[in-house]
């Protein structure tokens, strides 16, 4: 089985943002631990904390992480291509991809927090979901052109490239890939090309049936976070199946990969404890206690209990295994009954937990590297 790790993000407090040294730390440790990839989300406009205040930049805080590791890939979970150009995307992450060399992974998103919407770019407007999706397609489209082709031409709905009636002065303009009779550029390139050829591996960060099959039809592996059991199981299948029909034959748990938030402690007792008041904070914080936040959690079958809607958020996602936070011996059981029940080969630790102590999170990530992660190392 596959393990990766995320940043620890002090969520609910920016008080000492950013933590540059600590983020550091922990790539390291996760590299010298054995984890496949590092991941680094991309979060703005967190002035109160919520929910995770990590780097606004995760190529730029990936550069940094990759020079101070040695083999430990470097993600992102993801980079909004909606909110970005996507040139100056294709550049960043072929220009990572040679810094690191060969280590990137590269996760997408759509989006997150809704206080970006269109403060970055008006057509990136979550509240309007067909245009956000379609700028994402489209933006993700042009990364993959322009890393793969050598002379490339755009006409999309919200990006044309090369720009129409530009005559370049240069004395290279008889090469007919870039340019017609009389200098007009008619093509493009961009440079660098990436280290991993094609391209880096692709992640889209999604939880949703319908962002499942989006990539499941254009080949992109995908990572899951804010499901139960059987959520998971319903969002996985379907990306099996919808894989097939494009022609790719995928066993159950293939190019899936699920991230939970994870706490590891000496015991159970303590380990809910230490994560009760801080799951509730960050939960509260962000969807509150309205229904349509719960059922977002289940798969399409599920039904929502009186029990379910009267605890605490800790209780809920514990019951639907939506978080994983226990002893070791409680931790690797979980795990154990995602590779059995979900055919899971890959597992991201999430620590953006809110209200730890930071010295807390560093023993639970030692103590999950020694004590949970041994037991599946031999694990297909």
């Amino acid at each position: 089985m596959r393990f990766d790790g995320g940043l620890y993000a002090h969520a609910g407090d920016v008080s000492t943002y950013p933590q540059v040294d600590e983020w550091r730390d922990e790539a390291k440790l996760l590299d010298e631990a054995g984890f496949t990839s590092v991941w680094v989300a991309e979060h703005h406009f967190f002035w109160d904390g919520w929910a995770t205040p990590t780097p606004p930049n995760p190529i730029l805080a990936g550069a940094d992480l990759a020079a101070h590791t040695q083999r430990i890939r470097i993600g992102q979970c993801g980079v909004c291509l909606p909110d970005w150009h996507p040139i100056r995307v294709a550049e960043d992450i072929a220009m990572l991809d040679h810094l690191s060399n060969g280590r990137v992974d590269f996760g997408i998103i759509k989006g997150l927090n809704s206080r970006v919407n269109g403060n970055f770019n008006i057509h990136a407007d979550r509240r309007n979901k067909a245009c956000n999706t379609a700028l994402f397609l489209e933006s993700l489209d042009l990364v993959v052109k322009a890393w793969t082709e050598e002379a490339f031409t755009h006409h999309g709905k919200f990006y044309r490239f090369p720009m129409p009636g530009w005559k370049d002065v240069s004395t290279h303009t008889e090469d007919s890939r870039y340019y017609n009779s009389d200098g007009e550029l008619i093509a493009m390139s961009v440079l660098p090309k990436p280290r991993q050829k094609p391209h880096p591996p692709i992640w889209q960060m999604a939880d949703s049936l319908e962002s499942h099959e989006t990539a499941a039809e254009r080949g992109i592996k995908v990572m899951c976070w804010g499901q139960s059991l059987e959520g998971t199981r319903e969002v996985w299948t379907h990306y099996r199946d919808v894989a097939g029909r494009y022609g790719r034959q995928l066993e159950q748990g293939e190019d899936v990969a699920m991230m939970r938030p994870t706490y590891v402690a000496p015991t159970q007792e303590e380990a809910e404890r230490d994560m009760r008041e801080g799951i509730n904070a960050l939960y509260d914080g962000s969807l509150g206690r309205a229904r349509w936040g719960r059922e977002a959690f289940l798969a399409s079958y599920e039904t929502l209990t009186d029990e379910d809607l009267s605890c605490d958020w800790f209780d809920f996602l514990m019951r639907h295994d939506a978080i994983v936070v226990g002893s070791p011996e409680h931790v690797a059981e979980k795990i154990e009954l995602f590779r059995d029940e979900l055919a899971c080969r890959h597992f991201t630790i999430y620590m953006a937990l809110a209200g730890m102590d930071y010295r807390k999170m560093l023993r639970s990530l030692t103590l999950f590297s020694e004590k949970v992660k041994p037991s599946f190392e031999t694990t297909s």
